[in-house]
């Protein structure tokens, strides 16, 4: 029983050495892995920073467009209502050049119809002249 014991412990200790004699391999094996996931951490951090100054390009991009796009709608917006006020105008004009062709249309037939009256006066007048004559 004592030797089968003391063969345990033998045995038992010559696992605890083996676990000893394969702790320096783990412990550079775990630096090893530390050292490369530092720089995988790195990598991904520098990713980041690329994407989030793309991503920040990408947004002054998008804001300096959206900024001309405005200015252009405003510049677009002004021109609209400079032309309906252009039109206004234009539109009061040609009423006011309507309203005086109406008024020299009217004049003109008054002027004709006195013409005629004038003409055959004149021509009733000659022919009382030669009947005098």
């Amino acid at each position: 029983v004592q030797l089968q014991e003391r063969n345990e412990r033998l045995y038992q200790l010559g696992d605890l050495q083996e676990r000893v004699e394969k702790l320096p391999g783990s412990k550079t094996d775990l630096s090893a892995r530390m050292v490369f996931s530092e720089e995988e951490k790195l990598k991904i951090s520098k990713d980041l920073v690329d994407l989030q100054i793309e991503t920040n390009k990408m947004k002054e991009q998008y804001e300096m467009e959206n900024f001309e796009l405005k200015n252009k709608i405003l510049a677009l917006e002004n021109r609209v209502l400079e032309l309906e006020r252009c039109s206004e105008k234009v539109t009061g004009e040609r009423d006011a050049l309507r309203e005086r062709l109406h008024t020299l249309e009217s004049s003109r037939k008054e002027l004709a119809d006195e013409y005629i009256i004038l003409k055959s006066n004149y021509l009733a007048l000659g022919r009382e002249l030669d009947q005098e004559v």
